[in-house]
């Protein structure tokens, strides 16, 4: 299932499936469970680090795509969003205290941001065009995000996603990278100095992930294979990148230092995508396909960086929950 590539990406992260599915759990180490009001939802999350347990992900256990917040130290299952439109690709700020996410709730997709309760809910673009995929900077006063807008300079090119920069607040909106038709969307900051990465789209659906500076310009070549890299992020102290890896119907998750040595897959053999690490650098948590489309069924799951051990499983059963990620270290 070749899924997250440009494009395809976008209709993943967008779709949407309805009814309740039934969750559970295994935990390593200290856990706490969690039964729903309806005795047929359960979740389980584990202490991974004492100061952050909190897991954001994305969930249609309501019928509609919501994102949800899961409390490591009560258990408590919170709907953040709450809304008709589709919710999705959450993000949280590098003080763990805002959320930005992206929404079709005005119809199009566009940046919103929120405190970590649902509060505060404010919308940052509000463009005809799709804005999608908000990251933001290590000091949490910018956040990036890619768009198929079209400035005065390619009005009459072929349609493709570009990377612009806002303040956190959603002014000073400006394009920061223009893209070619052939590059993949999502910028990827590293958390410490200026370091950036971006995975471009190659001939054949391959797509390799490079490095660029603070100002865009390209520093290296991290990956140079046939497979679409991508959907990627720095470990907390920016010496190492995890990222999917997809070829012929597999998609692997991959560790590999930013200066290219130390490459290892720490899953491998299934259609895993979005690898995100948790604050001590010591765990990788991901989205996995348990079925394929049409009925595609998509869960979390945990894996120790080194590739040590057995994937362990945070969230699963029938539907599509996806894009986990811990809250960063206060």
């Amino acid at each position: 299932m070749r899924e997250l590539n440009n494009s395809h990406a976008v209709l993943l992260i967008l779709a949407v499936m309805t009814g309740c599915a039934t969750r559970h759990g295994t935990t390593g180490g200290a856990g706490i469970d969690l039964v729903l009001a309806d005795g047929q939802a359960r979740e389980s999350v584990t202490s991974w680090t004492p100061e952050s347990a909190d897991l954001l992900f994305t969930s249609n256990r309501e019928g509609n795509s919501e994102i949800y917040l899961l409390h490591g130290g009560s258990g408590e299952l919170e709907n953040l969003t709450n809304d008709p439109g589709p919710d999705n690709w959450p993000v949280w700020s590098p003080d763990g205290q805002r959320i930005a996410f992206q929404s079709r709730r005005t119809g199009n997709l566009d940046i919103w941001v929120m405190n970590t309760d649902g509060s505060g809910l404010t919308q940052l673009t509000d463009d005809p065009e799709h804005d999608y995929l908000p990251a933001w900077s290590p000091d949490g006063t910018r956040i990036s995000f890619a768009s198929w807008r079209r400035e005065e300079a390619d009005a009459d090119a072929e349609r493709t996603n570009h990377i612009y920069m806002m303040n956190a607040d959603g002014s000073d909106q400006h394009r920061f990278l223009a893209q070619s038709p052939n590059t993949s969307a999502g910028l990827i900051w590293s958390p410490v100095g200026s370091q950036l990465a971006l995975t471009r789209k190659l001939e054949g659906g391959s797509g390799d992930v490079f490095l660029l500076d603070g100002a865009g310009e390209v520093t290296g070549r991290l990956t140079e294979d046939e497979a679409y890299d991508g959907g990627g992020q720095f470990s907390p102290d920016g010496s190492h990148l995890a990222f999917y890896s997809e070829e012929g119907g597999n998609s692997e998750i991959v560790v590999m230092a930013v200066d290219g040595s130390d490459r290892r897959s720490v899953v491998e053999d299934g259609q895993a995508w979005y690898p995100r690490w948790s604050p001590d650098g010591r765990w990788i948590v991901y989205t996995v396909a348990t079925s394929d489309a049409p009925d595609l069924n998509l869960d979390l799951f945990a894996v120790r960086a080194d590739g040590s051990g057995e994937p362990i499983p945070l969230v699963t059963g029938p539907g599509r929950d996806s894009e986990g990620s811990w809250r960063p270290a206060q």
